[in-house]
């Protein structure tokens, strides 16, 4: 048992050793890493120690510019102080300057205001009271007190109160020299009074009173104008437009009075009082166009010519009329007369530019006046919202709503009746591949726009817009009429149908079928130039909109856009309708002559020997017949549709072409020859059709030109070089699809199906 502790404990023991042998060699090794750094310790040592030194000098360098600058600190705080202590001294003898010359003043004014009273010296006394009332009142309250209290304060209170007696007093004469001055129309006196306002503080006193006898002024002038307007209308030779030229002579008084005396309100009273005179000027003006308007009215019977445009529309349900319901009503005497109303359009136009020139021209003036003042930004503000709306809540601002109204229901009027009339009126003549009524509408609705345009009114011109797109849309179903009937070509088509069983029955004239054709033709050529008149016709107003009007806000230019795009929709209406007539004109014309021109293709047969070349060759060939064809039927329509019209043709003759030609093919059999020739025929029809129209028609004969090199392969295997390697299913720039290539293969005789199917497309 004691050899089994003893063995037990030798373990330990040696574990023990192990573990002090491990943490020896630990310890050594981390003795060997510092030791391993003792240089690069040695080094910084004797660095800091180099260091120590200049950081000592450093700290006393510190210590001796910290004392500086704490006695620089001290200095310029005595000195300051002391600079301090002046400055006020200093404003403290300029009040007492200030104050004493206040004194020197107040008793020379109180000294010579009275002298100035006796000797009714106007100029001096208010002189002398202005230089008063600049004395600050506050000031002259403390003076009285500094000096009552060296017991002298009854000689600057009674300064003060002679002053303001003399004030009271001085006013009451400026004011009853001024009224004597009105009575007497002495302008003279009157700018002499004027003037002294100012002085006294009776700035807004003085301006309301000169607004007063100038308006009366004005009043009496404008009553003599327009007791002679129609007199030197008629003189002239302007009695049309009289009463325009009158509201513009009444404006331009008011405004010259404005830009005369706007200099003398700013020497005299300063900026910012101009509004004053402008507020009375305003109210003036108000009644003087009352009275024009009134004369107006009655002289040109404005009041029955609305209630008989009423009544009319009323007579039409309330909405534009359709044409069948203007011709019913073309015999109606009560409604008034595009032309007698055209004259009186212009003069309503006019009237109400020269209001909105009138408004603009008040508005610059006066904001001016109001920035040049020294108020602050927000009283600026307010000065110019209050000039706003007292022009909007003017009675001049609600008769031209009034004379707006009025002329957007004459003007709609106008447009409307002067359309129809030039529907109805429409000539065509021989030669000519449109009618008379394309020119006379378009001119009408350029004509009512530009009118519209010198209103200067942005809702007035919209509105204008809008009728006019509801105008053109009529406009558009007159046109549609003929093309709904059809083309009568000669055909079995329904509409040439049913006018060939009128001929029969006696009905109608052989000539009627010509005359139904030309009137098809002549609506298409109409509606496709009036899709060219349309494009020009906003091109220009967008122009002139921008030039009328340079500074549109967001909202209106948002209105203005909206208008312009209705015409963009009645040209897509009109386009719609070129369509449609094109889609009768090819029913009725094109799809009869051209199946049994193409079904000649049938009669050839494509699989031909040499010989059978060499003779096809000799004789007329299927192309060449359906060339002359299609040329003797093209040059129908060459000379009688417009230009557009006849390229649109001939591209639905050659999509139709091209169609019918590729089913005759596929219901065909070529070999090696027949497919050379079909290739030659293709090219052929290419050929002309390219050189008929300005439009190319290359692409519509793609698929054609792309059978006929199918099948003109000599191998299967050369369809690879056509199609593209590098295409796994279909070659972008090929329009058949892999099975139709290998239909078409299969129409090739000497083709073996195997290696059509062989073939990776």
């Amino acid at each position: 048992m004691i050899s089994s502790m003893d063995t037990n404990e030798a373990n330990n023991m040696q574990s023990d050793l192990v573990k002090i042998q491990d943490e020896e060699e630990a310890i050594n090794s981390n003795l060997e890493n510092l030791l391993s750094k003792q240089s690069i310790l040695d080094s910084k040592m004797n660095a800091i120690c180099y260091f120590l030194g200049a950081l000592n000098t450093v700290s006393t360098d510190s210590k001796k510019l910290s004392s500086q600058i704490s006695h620089t600190s001290d200095l310029a705080e005595s000195v300051s102080a002391k600079v301090r202590s002046v400055d006020m001294a200093r404003s403290r003898a300029s009040e007492c300057q200030k104050r004493v010359h206040d004194l020197i003043d107040l008793q020379l004014c109180s000294q010579g205001v009275l002298n100035a009273i006796e000797e009714e010296d106007y100029e001096k006394g208010s002189a002398l009271i202005g230089r008063f009332l600049s004395i600050d009142q506050n000031v002259l309250r403390r003076t009285a007190g500094d000096v009552g209290s060296n017991g002298s304060v009854t000689s600057v209170s009674d300064a003060v109160h002679t002053l303001e007696k003399a004030t009271e007093k001085m006013r009451k004469l400026v004011v009853i020299r001024f009224d004597e001055a009105v009575n007497k129309d002495d302008l003279a006196s009157v700018e002499r009074f004027l003037k002294l306002f100012p002085l006294l503080g009776m700035h807004q006193d003085g301006i309301e009173k000169f607004g007063k006898y100038i308006c009366m002024k004005l009043a009496v002038k404008c009553e003599k104008e327009l007791r002679s307007s129609l007199d030197i209308a008629k003189a002239e030779n302007r009695l049309s437009v009289a009463f325009a030229d009158t509201l513009t002579t009444l404006l331009e008084n008011f405004a010259r009075v404005i830009e005369v005396n706007k200099p003398i309100i700013e020497t005299y009273y300063g900026s910012g009082y101009l509004i004053i005179l402008a507020t009375l000027l305003q109210n003036e003006c108000d009644l003087e166009v009352k009275n024009v308007i009134l004369e107006f009215n009655k002289n040109r019977r404005i009041a029955d010519l609305i209630q008989q445009i009423n009544e009319y529309n009323r007579s039409m349900g309330g909405n534009m009329p359709s044409l069948i319901q203007f011709q019913k009503q073309s015999l109606n005497t009560d409604k008034p007369q595009p032309k007698d109303l055209d004259a009186l359009i212009l003069e309503l136009t006019i009237m109400h530019s020269r209001v909105e020139l009138y408004f603009r021209f008040l508005k610059r003036k006066v904001k001016s006046d109001i920035e040049a003042s020294d108020k602050d930004a927000n009283e600026k503000e307010q000065q110019i919202q209050r000039l706003s709306t007292i022009l909007n809540n003017s009675d001049l601002s609600r008769k031209m709503q009034e004379i707006l109204s009025t002329y957007l229901l004459f003007e709609r009027h106008f447009m409307e009746e002067s359309v129809y009339k030039a529907i109805i009126l429409d000539t065509f003549e021989v030669g000519q591949q449109c009618s008379s009524m394309v020119d006379d509408v378009f001119y009408i609705l350029r004509k009512c726009i530009r009118r519209s345009l010198t209103t200067q009114s942005v809702n007035g011109l919209c509105a204008v817009i809008n009728n006019t797109a509801s105008c053109l849309c009529n406009f558009i179903s007159a046109l549609k009429i003929p093309l709904k009937n059809g083309y009568p070509s000669g055909y079995t088509d329904l509409a040439y149908s049913a006018i060939q069983s009128a001929v029969q029955h006696g009905k109608l004239q052989s000539s009627d079928s010509e005359k139904a054709r030309s009137n098809f033709i002549n609506r298409l050529n109409n509606a496709d130039m009036s899709t060219e008149f349309l494009e020009t016709l906003w091109e220009t107003v967008e122009q002139d909109i921008k030039n009328t009007f340079p500074s549109l806000s967001v909202t209106e230019q948002r209105i203005v856009d909206s208008c312009i795009a209705e015409l963009r929709n009645v040209r897509d209406t009109l386009k719609a309708c070129v369509n449609f007539g094109m889609t009768q004109l090819r029913s009725s014309a094109i799809k009869p002559r051209l199946n049994p021109w193409i079904d000649q293709f049938f009669n050839y047969s494509h699989i031909l020997s040499e010989e059978e070349l060499a003779d096809y060759e000799a004789g007329e060939t299927f192309i060449q017949t359906l060339i002359v064809q299609l040329d003797a039927f093209l040059s129908q329509f060459k000379n009688v549709l417009t230009p557009r019209n006849f390229d649109a043709f001939v591209s639905i003759l050659t999509s139709d072409t091209t169609s019918r030609l590729e089913r005759a093919i596929k219901k065909s059999s070529f070999n090696r020859l027949g497919g050379l020739i079909l290739d030659q025929q293709i090219r052929a029809l290419s050929s002309y059709l390219t050189g008929v129209t300005s439009w190319s028609v290359r692409d519509k004969m793609t698929r054609l030109t792309q059978i006929a090199t199918i099948l003109n392969l000599e191998k299967v295997e050369e369809l690879s070089d056509y199609w593209g390697p590098d295409n796994e299913n279909e070659s972008p720039s090929w329009r058949l699809t892999p099975q139709e290539v290998r239909t078409l293969l299969a129409l090739r005789i000497d083709f073996r199906i195997d290696d059509i199917k062989r073939i990776k497309l």
